[in-house]
């Protein structure tokens, strides 16, 4: 197996544990990290897809996210509801990239 396929295993592995520790059963991996173009020094992208976001200040959930997130990269996190990403594929790019190029993660967090 080649080093960039383990290495993208590992971080899928890694966001799964995460996913677990917040209590989100859906999340995009997207960005240079997930289609295997990082450099050193990419931060990983991330949508968080959870009704839980809906209402809830935007610096408070991110403080709380990376509170748990382990690895020594940065993460870069967009924390939605399922609603509120289908309405920002319209007009916000990142959206777009996500659900164009990420890999879309399940789990079960029950």
């Amino acid at each position: 197996m080649d080093t960039q396929a383990t290495e993208l295993e590992g971080l899928v592995e890694e966001i799964r544990a995460f996913m677990m520790r917040v209590g989100v059963a859906e999340a995009i991996f997207y960005g240079s990290r997930a289609c295997g173009k990082s450099r050193p020094h990419s931060d990983l992208n991330l949508v968080l897809l959870s009704d839980a976001f809906a209402g809830r200040p935007l610096c408070k959930i991110l403080q709380e996210l990376h509170a748990h997130w382990k690895l020594d990269m940065y993460l870069e996190i967009l924390p939605v509801s399922a609603d509120e990403f289908e309405e920002m594929k319209s007009w916000n790019s990142l959206a777009q990239e996500a659900e164009k190029c990420g890999m879309r993660i399940q789990i079960d967090t029950q």
